[in-house]
């Protein structure tokens, strides 16, 4: 009887460390999401037409985003979403969220027409707010997929900048804004700091609380090949690197932070 029970109990206790184990695969597997991401780096404007994308690049049109004219010189900016896809709305009018680095992204979800920022009624969450995240609920293959496109609508609501985009190849899992293959779910904000001016052309600077000489920096693109890396100084001259995006990494002892840079 208590050979048996014995028994039992080392089955059960195997059975649990391979569950654990498997738990723990998952987990780590889960902390790096498939991110498939890349910059898009679009201007919309009434003179250069609409601009749609297929995020997925699996021959389906996801989403197009225009300038709408109203009456007189009044303007719209807005997205319309294709098929089955869909953006991230709270609101009951039509207006999407203006998401933040970092936000989870989830329902509700609305399709159709969605209105970024508008001239009328002083409607819309993107006007004249600087780069801002829409979330996305892509339909890949019948299934959902998650994703964000980070942009920028001017204030006068007559343009458009569209910045990078981002997906989870994984259905129905989640993904936070700016989340890219380079960034894991743990790095994103573990070390704070700013970097200004952002778009810049010729030089950065990094504003960080507790910085010091041993705080160092790098710049990769979104590949991952590193471009530029040293320790933080008053300004970083970028004027060298081509137009487009790239993550800064900033990095003291076991604290990292990344944040995205746009070079003009």
């Amino acid at each position: 009887m208590i050979k048996d029970t014995k028994k039992t109990i080392t089955t059960q206790l195997k059975k649990t460390a391979f569950l654990f184990i498997a738990l723990l695969f998952l987990v780590g597997n889960k902390a790096i999401s498939q991110i498939n991401s890349y910059p898009v780096n679009q201007t919309i404007t009434i003179s250069s037409g609409s601009f749609t994308i297929d995020v997925d690049n699996d021959s389906n049109d996801d989403y197009t985003f225009e300038i709408l004219p109203l009456s007189g010189s009044l303007t719209a900016a807005r997205v319309v979403s294709l098929g089955n896809a869909q953006v991230m709305d709270n609101s009951t009018f039509g207006y999407p969220d203006a998401l933040n680095l970092g936000t989870d992204v989830t329902d509700p979800y609305s399709s159709g027409n969605a209105v970024l920022g508008t001239d009328i009624g002083g409607g819309g969450l993107f006007t004249g707010v600087g780069i801002k995240y829409l979330g996305l609920n892509l339909d890949i293959s019948g299934e959902s997929h998650l994703g964000w496109i980070s942009i920028e609508v001017a204030a006068s609501n007559d343009t458009i900048i569209l910045y990078d985009i981002g997906y989870n190849t994984t259905a129905s899992d989640g993904i936070t804004t700016g989340l890219t293959n380079l960034t894991s779910v743990n790095e994103i904000n573990t070390l704070d700091f700013e970097i200004y001016p952002n778009p810049s052309e010729n030089a950065i600077s990094i504003s960080y609380t507790d910085s010091n000489n041993s705080t160092s920096y790098s710049i990769s693109d979104f590949t991952g090949k590193l471009i530029l890396k040293g320790t933080i100084t008053k300004n970083i001259d970028v004027s060298t690197l081509a137009s487009g995006t790239y993550i800064v990494t900033l990095a003291e002892s076991q604290n990292i932070g990344r944040k995205r840079f746009i070079k003009k």
